[in-house]
């Protein structure tokens, strides 16, 4: 009798342990569901109004394909990946919002690139525009679109010397301007 008192004894410290691990566990669980719960109602508040009306797409295959994707998701998969997947259809939802989301990063980022570089164009006109209207001494070293002169330089050469020795000079006799003056 006391052998078995010993052993109920034993048994029940063995329940006890185990029901004590157990329900760690299941409190564990339950963190992680409230946890889980918490960060959909965050994401929740995140959502536009579109989201919020059709959380989830339609699909982009035709009545035909879909009908084949159906049979073929109810056929016992034979590899173990496809287990696998099945476990986890329930997901597909997540996936689908998930990608969703990812596409939208990337058009931002790609729409990100295209304004910086409109900006830097837009900047660089901004600033030939700027100087071109104003009047430094950096400015006036560059090429300047308001003091370009049309004129031709002269290369150093016997044309250019026979032209410095000769200066060419207007000359009205005052003989003949006196008449049309008087």
């Amino acid at each position: 009798m006391n052998q078995a008192r010993a052993k109920a004894r034993s048994n029940l410290a063995k329940l006890t342990l185990e029901s004590s691990t157990a329900l760690k566990k299941l409190r564990g669980v339950i963190e992680k569901a409230e946890l889980t719960l918490r960060l959909a109602e965050m994401c929740r508040k995140l959502e536009t109004e579109e989201e919020k009306v059709l959380p989830f797409y339609a699909s982009s295959l035709s009545r035909e394909e879909q009908e084949k994707v159906e049979q073929v998701s109810l056929e016992k998969p034979g590899e173990q990946l496809a287990q696998l997947m099945q476990d986890y259809l329930g997901l597909e939802h997540f996936w689908q919002r998930y990608n969703k989301v990812k596409l939208e990063q990337l058009s931002l980022e790609r729409e990100k690139a295209g304004l910086r570089q409109e900006n830097q164009k837009l900047r660089l006109l901004l600033k030939q525009y700027l100087d071109g209207i104003s009047v430094s001494d950096e400015v006036l070293g560059q090429l300047n679109p308001l003091l370009i002169l049309q004129h031709k330089p002269r290369a150093p050469g016997p044309a250019a010397k026979a032209h410095r020795k000769r200066p060419l000079h207007n000359v009205v006799e005052a003989a003949h301007e006196v008449p049309h003056i008087l």
